[in-house]
């Protein structure tokens, strides 16, 4: 029997995880109660309770929705069919997309991410951690198939994994601190292009 979904159960969940976002975003994690996310969410403290255990578990959620969607499509990219360098470039416009989408999810990511070992407990940054080791493994998938299909030129699959994961959060953090001036959109797909190029086989 398919499950039946609940409309005032994901109604209330968007309603806390929208308040939780904001003010966490503008506030920061420590210095936002439980309290003043479900003021801001219209709904009463305890109500939150019915679905996280604890601001922890709240938070990790938040983090867990944008790191799922960078994962969803990094897999996507990786189990489809056609030439690597388009699915690559197909990725990149994507994530852009994301990124340009959720610049709030974008912001507490980064911050989470700088301060996850002061904010979450073990069990927590072992969960967050396995996000990232399942993101490298599958570019390393997608480089490995660009050097079989004679695509790519020879590199270590591993290696570049982390240094296009590296791109991507050091743009992260120039564009926090320049977000006037700087798009992330448009900085991820030049910065892309440019280690795509030197990937590409001569």
């Amino acid at each position: 029997m398919a499950r039946r979904e609940n409309p005032v159960k994901e109604l209330r969940e968007r309603q806390i995880k929208e308040a939780a976002l904001r003010l966490f975003s503008g506030r920061g994690f420590h210095n936002t109660t439980i309290t003043q996310i479900a003021e801001a969410a219209g709904l009463g403290k305890g109500t939150i309770y019915w679905y996280w255990k604890s601001k922890e578990d709240l938070a990790y959620s938040l983090v867990s929705d944008m790191l799922s969607d960078f994962l969803d499509l990094i897999e996507k990219a990786r189990d489809a069919e056609g030439p690597v360098a388009e699915r690559f470039r197909d990725l990149v416009n994507e994530v852009a997309e994301l990124y340009y989408r959720e610049t709030d999810y974008l912001r507490l990511l980064w911050k989470f991410r700088v301060d996850r070992s002061y904010i979450f407990s073990v069990e927590y940054r072992e969960k967050v951690t396995s996000y990232y080791l399942r993101m490298r493994k599958a570019l390393e998938s997608l480089i490995e198939e660009g050097m079989e299909k004679g695509e790519f030129r020879k590199v270590d699959s591993k290696t570049m994994a982390f240094i296009l994961l590296g791109v991507a959060e050091g743009l992260e953090l120039e564009w926090l601190e320049n977000e006037e001036e700087l798009s992330m959109r448009d900085a991820l797909r030049e910065a892309m292009q440019i280690m795509f190029s030197s990937l590409r086989k001569e």
